[in-house]
C-alpha cells in the first residue's frame, strides 16, 4: 500500500519514482517521531548506504512542498512531521522531545479573519517534558537555578 501511495504522489507531482525518494517517503509516511534530517538520513542509509544527507534533505523539501509532510522550524533544528492534519505539539526545550496532541473541536481561529485564508493550523506549546521537569526539580528545591528551566 505504501508503494502505491508513493507512485500516486510521484505521478501527481512529476517526481521520478526512485529508490531514494521511496525510502525517505516510506520512513516519513505516518511517522510521528518528528525526526530531524540527520535521524532520517541515518535510518534511510540502513537500506540505501550510498544516499547523501543532501539528497535526503532535497527529497524532504519536495515532500514538504507537495504537502505530504510538514517542516517544523523555530525549534533547535528543523524537524519533519509525518502528520499533516491540523494538530498541536508539546515541545520540551531541554531534551527536544516533541509530542503530538489533537486540537480541541472548537476552532482556535479568531472570529474575524479579516479575509485571511488558512491552510494549516498548528499550536505549539513549549516547556519541559515530565522527565526533564523531574530532573530539574531537585536542583530548584535547593535554590539552584537551571538555565534550561527558564520560561521563554
Amino acid at each position: 500500500m505504501v508503494y502505491k501511495d508513493f507512485q500516486l504522489l510521484c505521478q501527481a507531482h512529476g517526481f521520478r519514482c526512485t529508490p531514494q525518494r521511496f525510502a525517505v517517503f516510506s520512513f516519513m509516511k505516518d511517522n510521528l517521531t518528528h525526526p530531524d534530517v540527520n535521524r532520517i538520513w541515518e535510518k534511510v542509509r540502513e537500506s540505501i548506504p550510498t544516499i547523501t544527507r543532501e539528497s535526503v534533505f532535497r527529497i524532504l523539501t519536495e515532500l514538504v512542498d507537495s504537502g505530504v509532510i510538514s517542516r517544523m522550524d523555530k525549534i533547535a533544528d528543523a524537524r519533519f512531521d509525518g502528520r499533516v492534519c491540523d494538530h498541536g505539539h508539546l515541545i520540551c526545550e531541554r531534551c527536544g522531545s516533541v509530542v503530538d496532541f489533537d486540537l480541541p473541536v472548537a476552532s482556535l481561529l479568531p472570529q474575524d479573519m479579516h479575509g485571511f485564508t488558512t491552510w494549516h493550523t498548528e499550536l505549539r506549546i513549549s516547556g519541559l517534558c515530565a522527565s526533564c521537569a523531574a530532573a530539574v526539580e531537585p536542583h530548584t528545591k535547593h535554590g539552584e537555578h537551571d538555565q534550561g528551566a527558564e520560561r521563554r
